[in-house]
């Protein structure tokens, strides 16, 4: 019976050495999450030490200089110490006791970006670290009450604007693959907030009647004269009650109708070829289209069909928006269902000889929206999707060789909206001769697209709200209705120019750094103490 050598005796070749590296290697491959979560908990362990020995004030750098100095400090003075008992020299334990209050100074010395924010920014006499929530609320009860000034405000006309443009770059994010265009549309839902136009619910039921009794004879892809009383009903609903994006729709659906209508009459077989006024016309009654789904979409961002009729609007001029408008309505109905109702109505409107291009859009974006979940996609479905999209009919091409693709959108000259309203002429009074201020969502677009902000959510202002005790639910809500809120998920440079943008909201959660950088008119509210900087404090603490 044999016997096998002893492992001393053998001797590794370099195939032996390389099998053992591969070996090694696809080991560390399969056991990488748990050792990148075992390496990172010596970071995580000196972020939480870091904060005992810290204020929320100091940046992550000097927290770790803190830790670092109490343990290299404290070993070394009792050694020190201990060597000053056993030899009794008095010298050296006076020597141990400067050192150890030098040490307890430079732990409690303030944060070094701390000199960013005046002492003005804490409201009145409100500690920046309270021990207890309520310490905060008693002091903001017994404090007289100061005069506030208001922030600064922006017109309706700004705030259609910006959300405007948030829809437009929401489609331009889901064209593009980018899941950012949540946030953007989470972003657009926070911006509906802030309407405090009047409604009048009597007016608006009897306008809604009298459209439903009008459209029962019709069907969307009249021509536009015989919708005018539809207009017209419509757009006295939607100016009865403002908060309402049922009627905005349906007036864009019947526009997008008459649109299409209008386009039909100027075909192969047309009796006339298309004019200058014509193309004008046809244009603004396109772009009327497209202003009202915009309307319905700046009041509820989700609401059912409302991105289906945009992408019909861009159909012809801007098919990679309109691509990214259904990808955002796609992934509405996979969530929420939708109605298919709805979806054929405005299909309808939209017109037979346009079906196969948006067809393929659709093909497209349910491509895009099944990759994007990981869901598997139908073959039907992929090979409508590689289908190049068809000319353009000769009178959408002759139309925009007349007056252009038409990008800028305006509205009807029937349109209701267009009538000067009180709003409007105060609007005029109070912005007059002032210099459009910069958006905030603009400013902070390089964050906020970056990661390090994302869009403050209820529960992320409630937890400040419970720290502080800060008045009633519905008067704090009033008060920063439609203001941007964004939480704070890592540190970062604060942009130039908050000082002349419109106010917003950080919230800044526990254990993450402060931002640098002068806030402006933005409100910092920390979730871990209740503190409140920033120059409008006092308006979102007790208001007017």
């Amino acid at each position: 019976m044999s016997r096998h050598p002893p492992l001393q005796g053998f001797r590794y070749t370099r195939m032996a050495w390389g099998k053992l590296a591969v070996l090694l290697f696809f080991t560390l491959i399969l056991l990488a999450p748990f050792t990148g979560w075992l390496m990172s908990l010596p970071l995580w362990a000196m972020d939480v030490a870091g904060h005992w020995v810290s204020s929320p004030l100091h940046s992550r750098s000097e927290r770790w200089f803190n830790l670092a100095l109490l343990m290299a400090a404290v070993p070394s003075l009792i050694a020190v110490l201990m060597r000053s008992i056993e030899r009794n020299d008095r010298e050296l334990r006076i020597g141990v006791v400067v050192a150890a209050f030098a040490v307890v100074a430079i732990l409690v010395a303030p944060a070094r970006n701390a000199q960013r924010f005046s002492a003005d920014a804490i409201v009145g006499s409100v500690p920046a670290v309270p021990a207890e929530p309520s310490a905060m609320a008693d002091a903001l009860a017994s404090q007289a009450p100061a005069a506030v000034s208001p922030p600064p405000q922006r017109s309706a006309r700004e705030r259609e604007a910006e959300i405007d443009a948030l829809i437009r770059g929401a489609a331009s994010s889901a064209v593009h693959g980018d899941s950012f265009y949540r946030q953007q549309l989470a972003m657009i839902a926070v911006q509906a907030q802030g309407s405090n136009a009047k409604r009048d619910g009597d007016r608006y039921e009897g306008a809604m009647r009298l459209y439903r009794e009008a459209s029962a004879v019709l069907q969307p892809g009249a021509g536009a004269e015989r919708i005018e009383p539809i207009e017209h009903y419509l757009s006295a609903a939607a100016a009865a009650d403002p908060s309402r994006a049922l009627p905005p729709r349906e007036l864009g659906t019947w526009r997008l109708g008459a649109f299409t209508h209008g386009l039909g009459r100027y075909g192969a077989a047309a009796a006339r070829p298309l004019d200058i006024v014509d193309a004008e016309s046809l244009r603004r009654q396109r772009d009327a289209a497209r202003a009202n789904f915009l309307q319905a979409l700046r009041i509820h961002p989700t609401f059912d069909g409302a991105w289906r009729g945009l992408a019909w609007t861009w159909l012809y001029d801007q098919p990679d928006l309109a691509l990214g408008a259904l990808i955002i309505e796609a992934e509405q109905a996979g969530r929420a269902g939708g109605s298919r109702a709805v979806r054929q109505r405005i299909d309808a409107a939209g017109g037979a000889e346009a079906a196969p291009r948006f067809q393929i859009l659709q093909a497209r974006a349910q491509e895009a929206a099944m990759e994007l979940h990981g869901l598997s996609i139908p073959a039907a479905v992929r090979v409508m999707a590689r289908r190049p999209l068809p000319s353009l009919p000769p009178a959408v091409a002759a139309m925009q060789k007349m007056v252009g693709t038409g990008v800028a959108v305006e509205p009807a000259p029937d349109d209701l909206s267009t009538i000067p309203r009180l709003s409007d002429a105060l609007d005029a009074v109070a912005f007059r001769g002032a210099k459009s201020a910069p958006s905030t969502t603009a400013l902070l677009a390089g964050p906020w697209r970056r990661g390090a902000l994302v869009v403050a959510g209820p529960l992320d202002l409630s937890r400040w709200r419970a720290r502080v005790g800060a008045g009633g639910q519905k008067s704090f809500d009033a008060r920063i209705a439609g203001w941007p809120r964004y939480r704070i998920a890592r540190g970062f440079d604060l942009p130039r120019g908050l000082d002349r943008s419109a106010p917003a909201i950080l919230v800044l959660p526990a254990m993450i750094e402060r931002p640098r950088g002068d806030l402006g008119n933005v409100v910092l509210l920390d979730a871990s103490n209740g503190a409140c900087s920033g120059r409008y404090c006092g308006w979102v603490l007790r208001g007017p």
